[in-house]
Formats: structure tokens, C-alpha cells, sequence
């Protein structure tokens, strides 16, 4: 009778771990180097670390479309900047998402946006302290990526009022926040501090996300202590493929707690 009870959950998961992808380590983490695409010298050193970073590219800028052609073309995974609207800056930037925008405005202006990097796999957002506490302007954003199909929300948590993932859950669009700011300043022990908390939030949860900018310090610190994340047994990977194993490990989850699946297989 106990074997009936535990047969199914146990098939279940014997049969997702099976066809899992072989070599992930128990502990992944991802780096975005974000504010790409106004300087060629810092994108290409961006593109040149040895290690699968995801680039993210602001939108309608003089280098990004050809920076994001030749990231590819290396191999990195390429995502949008997405300038938002924030509470405390008036920014200029080409591309900004703005609380007064009519829906039509707003999701033009996102359309063109996307359109205007090549080969994005998510969006992040630039800013956004103001617009992502608001519920419709982040139900109008998650709407239309899920229109778009196979986008992800990385939300870089501007503000702890952020409800952008509530809308990402309502509208199936995949979906992770922000951990650590390694450079919130350019000093080498700050670089450090957040480096060393970026290492332990991985070792402690299982995954961390960190956001990075293109300043030189930031992009030697990163050369130079890459291989502290093996040595962590932490593995480096694209953002899309921290949220897939993610997704996956969280899905055996469930089958282990109830012995069902979504499917109903």
C-alpha cells in the first residue's frame, strides 16, 4: 500500500532527472552586464570575457545593434535595457517608458524598443523605480511579452515596491529578480563586498542573479575572480538558462510535495 502511494511521484521524478541536462551543478548563477551600447571600447570588453555573462543593451543607441550582432556572434545572450520611468530622474533617454503615456503610446514605444536590439532572449529594466510600483502600466509591459512569446522579465528591483513580478505570474511571462548590484560604486572593495555576497547568495539558495555596468574596475574585477565561482562549485550560465533549470528544479519540487503535475500525467 505505501509502495502505491509513493510509486507515482517517484516514477515522476526518476523520469524528470533523466531527461535533465547532464553536467548542471547543484548551484548556478548568472551576471548581466547592463547600460550597454553608448561606448564601443567598454562593449567590447564586455563581450570579451571568457564566460557565458548576458549582455543587456539600451535601446537606440549609437553602438548597441552592432555590439548585440557581434555578442551573439561570441556566443553571449542578448537582452533589452528597457528605460522606465523613475521617481527621482527626468532621463533622456531614447526608448523611456513614461507614466503618461496612453496604452497605444506606451506599447509602440515598447515595440520599437525591442525591435531596434537583434537577438534578445529578456528584457530588464533601466530605472524604473516609478513606473514598475504601478500595476497598469506593468500589465499593459507583461501583456504585450507575452504576446511576443518566449521573453523574459528580469526586474533589476529599482524600488522594493516593484510589482512587476505579480504581472509576470498573471501573464506566463518567465520571470526572476535581481540579487546583488555588484558595482553600486566603482571602488575595488565595494566591487569586492558585493562579489563575496553574490558567491554566498548562490551557495545559500541554490541560484543569484547579479547586475554589473560596463566601467572598466567592474569588468576587470570580473576577469580577474571568475574562477571563484567554480572554486564555490558555483557553474556560470545565460540568464534563460538559470530560469529553465530554475523552472525545472521547482517542478520536481512539486511532484515530490503532491506526486502530481500540472499535465496531469
Amino acid at each position: 500500500m505505501l509502495f502505491r502511494q509513493y510509486r507515482r511521484p517517484v516514477i515522476l521524478l526518476l523520469l524528470v532527472a533523466f531527461f535533465m541536462p547532464a553536467g548542471y551543478a547543484d548551484k548556478l548563477a548568472s551576471i548581466i552586464i547592463d547600460d550597454l551600447g553608448n561606448h564601443l571600447e567598454y562593449g567590447n570588453m564586455a563581450i570579451e570575457l571568457p564566460a557565458p555573462i548576458t549582455l543587456a543593451f539600451l535601446p537606440h543607441t549609437d553602438f548597441a545593434s552592432n555590439l548585440a550582432d557581434r555578442a551573439h556572434s561570441s556566443g553571449k545572450e542578448i537582452m533589452l535595457h528597457l528605460p522606465l520611468q523613475s521617481v527621482s530622474h527626468h532621463s533622456h533617454t531614447r526608448g523611456t517608458l513614461k507614466l503618461h503615456m496612453t496604452h497605444a503610446e506606451f506599447t509602440r514605444q515598447l515595440k520599437s524598443d525591442i525591435e531596434s536590439i537583434p537577438h534578445i532572449k529578456g528584457i530588464n529594466n533601466h530605472m524604473g523605480s516609478l513606473l514598475t510600483q504601478h500595476p497598469g502600466h506593468m500589465d499593459w509591459l507583461m501583456s504585450a511579452l507575452a504576446e511576443e512569446g518566449g521573453l523574459y522579465f528580469i526586474d533589476s528591483r529599482t524600488t522594493t515596491k516593484s510589482v512587476a513580478s505579480l504581472f509576470a505570474n498573471k501573464h506566463n511571462v518567465p520571470h526572476l529578480d535581481r540579487d546583488i548590484f555588484l558595482d553600486p560604486d566603482f571602488r575595488p572593495e565595494t566591487i569586492r563586498r558585493e562579489f563575496t555576497r553574490f558567491i554566498n547568495r548562490a551557495r545559500q539558495t541554490g541560484y543569484a542573479i547579479a547586475i554589473a555596468h560596463p566601467h572598466p574596475h567592474t569588468l576587470q574585477f570580473i576577469r580577474d575572480h571568475l574562477g571563484e565561482l567554480e572554486e564555490q562549485g558555483i557553474k556560470l550560465v545565460a540568464v534563460s538558462e538559470l530560469i529553465a533549470v530554475k523552472n525545472n528544479r521547482e517542478g520536481l519540487d512539486n511532484v515530490a510535495s503532491t506526486g502530481t503535475t500540472g499535465s496531469g500525467l
